[in-house]
């Protein structure tokens, strides 16, 4: 067993709460219970629903941390006619405390973005800064490739058959802009480009934001976000672990088993 306070006081070490990204309305840290007790273990989430939550329970373990905001946006009543209200109820019930680290886990440094660029084996990998100097992704060079062979390379590394471009897929492409998630703006587009980007990786592209990379020059690679950022999940109980062995923590650092992709990806 192993207090939930210093479980935390671990990932608040990773990725510091402070270092969320301004102007996005993040809701990070813990949102659901209570840092006092003790638990098993962890499960480690993209997604906190009310099925992660059974899973924590079933295994004993007192603590869910998840990527994407528990409470994301401002809630007036938590009642069970609604997902996230039958979620709060269950952690509830079930003394499950809930964390989340978000914008702050996307950016830091051995965050998501970080590990993104990594397995897609960038070099000289650098922090893409907004004006507000806030870190919004990272860049790196490959050996040049068409953009629809970087996207095939995606979809076979974060397993993600909906992998596609946007824009123009033979461009050649040697630096390379990465926001995994919901980076899908032309904002950021032009953000990347300016820095000197060949080609953008993310996720959530409206159509407006397609069409404005296919006339602008600079393609996306289109990634799904689920995929983009699960991934990444695994690497995180591996880092916990290693500090929590450190420590001298007796405590389970698990990836959920229950979670999934909400899109279905199968052939209908």
């Amino acid at each position: 067993m192993a207090e939930i306070k210093r479980l935390l006081s671990l990932m608040r070490d990773l990725a510091p709460e402070s270092e969320t990204e301004p102007g996005f309305d993040d809701s990070v840290g813990l949102l659901v219970g209570s840092e006092s007790g003790k638990t098993r273990g962890a499960l480690l989430c993209l997604d906190c629903t009310e099925s992660v939550v059974r899973e924590a329970a079933d295994k004993g373990y007192s603590l869910v941390i998840s990527h994407h905001p528990a409470i994301f946006r401002g809630i007036s009543r938590v009642t069970d006619d609604t997902p996230t209200g039958r979620m709060i109820l269950a952690a509830a019930r079930a003394g499950i405390s809930v964390y989340s680290a978000h914008t702050n886990l996307d950016f830091c440094e051995g965050g998501i973005n970080d590990y993104a660029a990594e397995l897609l084996g960038l070099s000289d990998v650098r922090p893409i800064y907004a004006e507000e100097g806030v870190r919004v992704g990272r860049m790196g060079e490959i050996t040049p490739v068409s953009a629809r062979t970087l996207a095939k390379k995606c979809a076979k590394i974060f397993g993600d058959e909906r992998a596609a471009v946007a824009g123009d897929e033979y461009k050649q492409v040697k630096t390379v802009a990465i926001v995994c998630g919901g980076g899908g703006s032309i904002d950021l587009l032009e953000l990347a480009a300016n820095k000197g980007a060949d080609c953008y990786i993310t996720g959530d592209v409206p159509h407006h934001v397609a069409l404005y990379a296919r006339e602008c020059g600079t393609p996306i690679v289109v990634l799904s976000h689920y995929r983009a950022e699960r991934i990444y999940m695994k690497r995180l109980g591996e880092l916990l672990s290693e500090r929590a062995a450190r420590e001298r923590m007796d405590a389970a650092i698990e990836v959920s088993e229950t979670e999934c992709d909400p899109v279905r990806t199968e052939e209908l």
